[in-house]
């Protein structure tokens, strides 16, 4: 984790200052389904590109629920590649080799070396795809350059590095191509059945025809193989019999008094000769009449799992994802896959001060598809265009050095295939090892309150520059306020972009902070939020970069809609193995209020977390430094999760390995983890239909993620219930909690010769009020209740 000693002070202090800002408020994204499918646009199996590699793309599945989860992997096509199981709170890596198979490596032997010239080898079989040439000792791009032509390889030693002075082995390798990946959960609607704390009960009418045998006699309804508990019985004849009962007294007549029912087995008796009073002549012999069954089941919510893609060139990550002996590292979130018809955009592509931008482009079609690339420069004009047909599966690897651009070039770059697109970039430094991954994001109206959750300043030599794009037609206006991790304002800019335009900022001129342990006044370099408020839809990256005599470090952050209270922010790789990886979580609150936050730090092979809990300040950052918060530990190697019960937040993971010589830094945003919470509403086997007995007649029950506040709102329709057998309180009524809910209510009135109907609302509490239903609030679940007569 760079700048490590400001990170410890505030992973020992968390709560700071409360001062808030008097510009505006970001708001969360507005919550939805979360998506059962993730994509990765392109996942390397060792090619090499950007005169680096060979690159491997590791993928890490986090599991944040208490039951195991299987995930499956599948082509953009839809043929299985493989289905894994994550345990709980737990993660899975999945390496490009298991998936599309691993590297082959033909050695051949060169015996006749031409000084500054060119050596030709035959290749040896003409099925072999070359995908790099090794020579052990030597670099290629930098000692020797090669290229593969009609059944040939020819090694070109013109550059001027070293090269051998006699004969040589040339290692062919030949890997299977890496290609786009799509993840989804198998059967999610019962992946959590077994996790008592995400589903509730409800009952469910099942109506089942019934034949009249002679008058007093009983009749047997045979009932649905696997159907759930009986809890309540209905009789119906035409508009004469309306009777209904409930089970938990098995010997207790209905309301009506004409019947007994009974459940044994697969079948419900109903028993016409238990009630002196019975008339049950009145429906005919052999007639068919109807009995309903009020059938309990369980409901669930759906799973959350996350993805993070691991990029290392040199060697594959290993297999808890630690990166050892690689020699760049790079890593991106893997998101939901975007609209098909979405015009997608790479903020920023560069071939600019040693830099070269590798885009990787693909499509989602089945068949083969057309894609289309467009290269913008800083002020939106178009500069280069090409298009290529791609086989399903297919990669276009683009190089921008390819792409007949000036050198010096800063700028955009546009995608879109008929079929759907999907595209990341890769920009890479060679000179100084440096690599820095972006996945495109959709150019269309969408959040445009933003957060980047660090921002460094001169801050041990990280130094963050911004890119912002806009991604309309017409011209947008960007107000920026950084603030300091108290939540005090240090500086605000307003920007406006032209249509498609780009402009770009360097950071190392914010002010100092103030120290806060020591001197407080003294100042220390600066570490900073960025909040982002736009009239359109912008792309923003966040580089951070940290040059050293020998190269640097490096990663980007994008800008995030903040999310909001009760949303799991989900992290898959968390590690910690001074001085090998070592991860710092930024966790940053976008609202003024205070947000009292969880992190939950889940090692793989214990099933406790350390849990840290501490309140953010209005706009205030907090650090979570895993070798400051494991001391006691030497090495960890798991899953984290966030989330606050008020306030909005975003964070961000940076992962650190000191050991490579190259750049061993990666950053990737949490991702949202949110999933609708479900309602349950159940007759329970005490319903006498007007509380005759003193029992409740209705369960109200409602489960969420941990941190959720949800409200139940219960409205009369043509009936009324109360909270007591007396019936002192009745609806409209309110119940509020977080993460789960649970009440039971009497039936208190109904409207004689109408259906008995009342309407629940399940809201999730995001509004002023909290504990109440406001504007603000968020419906997630509606029921409209139909009652026994």
């Amino acid at each position: 984790m760079p700048a490590r000693r400001w990170l410890s002070v505030l992973g020992r202090l968390f709560l700071l200052l409360n001062l808030t800002l008097p510009f505006f408020t970001a708001h969360a994204a507005t919550p939805q389904q979360l998506p059962t499918t993730l994509v990765v646009p392109f996942l390397p199996n060792g090619e090499h590109y950007g005169d680096t590699g060979p690159w491997y793309g590791t993928i890490a599945l986090q599991n944040p629920e208490s039951v195991p989860l299987d995930l499956t992997l599948r082509t953009t096509s839809g043929a299985e590649l493989k289905t894994v199981r994550v345990e709980p709170h737990a993660h899975a890596t999945v390496t490009a080799s298991e998936l599309f198979g691993t590297c082959r490596r033909y050695p051949a032997t060169v015996r006749q070396h031409t000084t500054d010239g060119l050596d030709r080898v035959d290749l040896p079989t003409a099925a072999l795809h070359v995908d790099r040439v090794e020579i052990a000792g030597y670099q290629p791009g930098i000692d020797y350059t090669w290229g593969a032509l009609a059944g040939e390889v020819w090694i070109d030693w013109s550059p001027p590095g070293w090269e051998p002075e006699g004969p040589y082995t040339a290692i062919i390798v030949d890997c299977p191509d890496g290609q786009p990946v799509v993840i989804t959960a198998t059967a999610p609607v019962d992946a959590l059945a077994s996790d008592t704390t995400a589903c509730v009960a409800r009952t469910e009418p099942v109506e089942l025809a019934a034949v009249k045998g002679a008058p007093d006699t009983a009749d047997a309804v045979l009932l649905p193989k696997g159907i759930g508990p009986v809890t309540v019985v209905e009789v119906r004849y035409g508009t004469r019999y309306a009777g209904s009962l409930g089970l938990a007294d098995p010997t207790a007549l209905d309301t009506s008094g004409r019947w007994l029912a009974t459940v044994s087995g697969d079948a419900i008796t109903i028993d016409w000769g238990a009630a002196p009073s019975d008339d049950d002549g009145t429906i005919p012999t052999g007639a068919r009449y109807t009995v309903i069954a009020h059938v309990r089941e369980t409901i669930c919510r759906e799973p959350r799992f996350a993805a993070q893609l691991l990029l290392t060139a040199g060697q594959p990550a290993g297999a808890d994802g630690v990166t050892d002996g690689a020699t760049l590292v790079s890593s991106l979130p893997v998101a939901p896959a975007p609209d098909p018809a979405s015009l997608l955009t790479v903020p920023l592509v560069q071939w600019h001060n040693g830099w070269t931008t590798v885009l990787h482009v693909a499509h989602r079609g089945l068949q083969s598809c057309g894609v289309t690339v467009t290269i913008r420069d800083g002020a939106g004009l178009e500069k280069w265009s090409g298009s290529r047909t791609l086989e399903a599966g297919q990669v276009w690897h683009l190089d921008l050095r390819e792409a007949s651009l000036a050198s010096g070039f800063l700028g955009s770059a546009w995608i879109r295939s008929s079929c759907g697109a999907l595209a990341s970039a890769d920009r890479i430094k060679p000179s100084h090892q440096l690599a820095l991954s972006a996945l495109a994001v959709e150019a269309r109206t969408g959040p445009t309150d933003l957060l980047v959750p660090i921002i460094y300043a001169a801050h041990s030599g990280w130094n963050t520059g911004l890119a912002f794009t806009n991604l309309a037609q017409a011209p947008v206006t960007v107000d920026l306020v950084f603030v300091d991790p108290t939540g005090a304002p240090v500086r605000t800019e307003r920007r406006t972009l032209a249509p498609l335009s780009q402009e770009i900022l360097y950071r190392p001129d914010l002010p100092p902070t103030v120290g806060i342990i020591g001197n407080p006044t003294a100042p220390i370099p600066a570490l900073a939020t960025l909040h982002i408020r736009a009239t359109g839809p912008i792309g923003v990256l966040a580089d951070t970069v940290k040059y050293t005599p020998t190269g640097g470090r490096a990663f980007t952050l994008p800008a995030v809609a903040p999310v909001a209270a009760g949303t799991s922010l989900l992290f898959p790789l968390a590690l910690a193995s001074a001085p090998g990886d070592v991860t710092g979580l930024a966790v940053a609150n976008a609202s003024t209020v205070q947000a009292p936050t969880t992190v939950e730090l889940w090692p793989l092979d214990t099933p406790t977390p350390l849990r840290l809990s501490f309140v953010l300040p209005g706009r205030g950052l907090g650090i979570v430094y895993l070798p400051e918060q494991l001391r006691t530990l030497t090495r960890f190697a798991g899953t984290a999760i966030a989330w606050s019960d008020a306030g909005t937040l975003a964070a961000a993971g940076m992962q650190v390995n000191e050991t490579i010589p190259g750049d061993g830094a990666a950053g990737t945003p949490l991702a949202p983890g949110w999933v609708p919470p479900v309602l349950g509403v159940q007759l329970l086997p005490t319903w006498d239909g007007l509380g005759l007995t003193g029992q409740p007649d209705v369960a109200l029950g409602a489960t969420g993620l941990p941190g959720t506040p949800l409200v139940i709102e219960v409205v009369s329709g043509t009936a009324t219930l109360g909270t007591d057998a007396g019936c002192a309180t009745t609806t409209p009524l309110q119940f509020a909690g977080t993460g789960t809910l649970e009440r039971t209510l009497w039936l208190c009135s109904v409207s004689w010769g109408d259906e008995p109907t009342f309407t629940v609302r399940l809201w999730w509490d995001r509004g002023t009020t909290p504990g109440a239903v406001d504007a603000a609030d968020t419906l997630v679940g509606e029921e409209l209740v139909r009652l026994p007569q």
